[in-house]
């Protein structure tokens, strides 16, 4: 039967025995969600898990298993999948719309409502709205950042290695599906992030469509990788960050409108997270 849904070159069998193999004294885990998807993870040192996350991430060409961190076992988030009312059926239709859409377009769009939803805010106020279009232009926003760098700033990890918000010393978990990179996990995965459904401004709601269309984006312009999920959190391991003020403008443009609650201000961002190899976001 034909599917849009990733078919991973290692079976789920395979890639556990995998795991075991690798990491005999972990004890894998593994699960299936409500809509069929297996998850499976190995508990990995907070210290060692970046890199860990490296060598699995550069072995996803020959398993298709997209490794992310986080706090939650594999019978946990299958668990909670169960809540997020997406069956089989409904995770095809989205995979569907997701394999079809314009992800350069549809990201555009999530730019355009945030700019939109910033002006009605702001009402009559014509240096207020002149400010967000500064913000969310970035033909005027790279004028305000700081010259090209010679290489990225370097990026710190908040929480995946890290020991910030409360997210203790213990463990993180390595876990592991089937996606064709890592902007597919918040799409085979819809409760990972959050609900699943951010409420952005206003009334707005971003999907998980929303979500694959920024990520991939971002992966395919600056080598961004989703490295961290874990509800209100997220990390992205860049490759190459934008260096250049144009096209760190560009990013920081982006980055505002689908989490303001962490670029509040594009010039600051623009100047220092943009630039950086890790980019950490989180929704309030």
């Amino acid at each position: 039967m034909n599917t849009f849904l990733h078919q991973p070159r290692l079976s789920a069998d395979e890639l556990f025995r995998s795991l075991r193999a690798c990491f005999p004294r972990s004890s894998p885990k593994r699960a299936t969600t409500a809509a069929g998807v297996e998850v499976m993870g190995v508990s990995v040192a907070r210290d060692r898990v970046r890199d860990v996350w490296d060598e699995w991430r550069g072995k996803h060409g020959k398993t298709g298993w997209w490794p992310y961190v986080s706090l939650t076992s594999p019978d946990r988030e299958a668990r909670a999948s169960h809540h997020d009312g997406v069956d089989a059926a409904a995770l095809e239709n989205l995979m569907a719309e997701v394999a079809c859409q314009d992800h350069d377009a549809r990201a555009a769009s999530v730019v355009v409502s945030s700019f939109r939803w910033s002006m009605e805010c702001v009402g009559g106020d014509e240096e207020d709205q002149e400010g967000w279009r500064d913000d969310y232009d970035p033909e005027r926003l790279a004028p305000q950042l700081g010259p090209a760098l010679a290489e990225p700033l370097p990026g710190v990890s908040r929480w995946a290695s890290g020991d910030r918000d409360n997210w203790g010393r213990g463990p993180r978990w390595l876990n592991f599906v089937p996606a064709r990179g890592g902007y597919e996990v918040p799409v085979v995965l819809p409760h990972l992030i959050g609900t699943g459904n951010w409420f952005g401004h206003g009334g707005r709601i971003l999907t998980p469509a929303d979500d694959a269309a920024l990520l991939r984006r971002w992966q395919e312009q600056w080598g961004a990788e989703l490295f961290l999920a874990q509800g209100a959190y997220m990390e992205l391991v860049v490759d190459r960050p934008p260096l250049g003020p144009r096209a760190a403008a560009q990013a920081a443009t982006e980055l505002l409108s689908y989490c303001d609650d962490t670029v509040q201000d594009p010039r600051t961002a623009g100047d220092g997270m943009v630039r950086s190899t890790v980019w950490s976001l989180w929704w309030d």
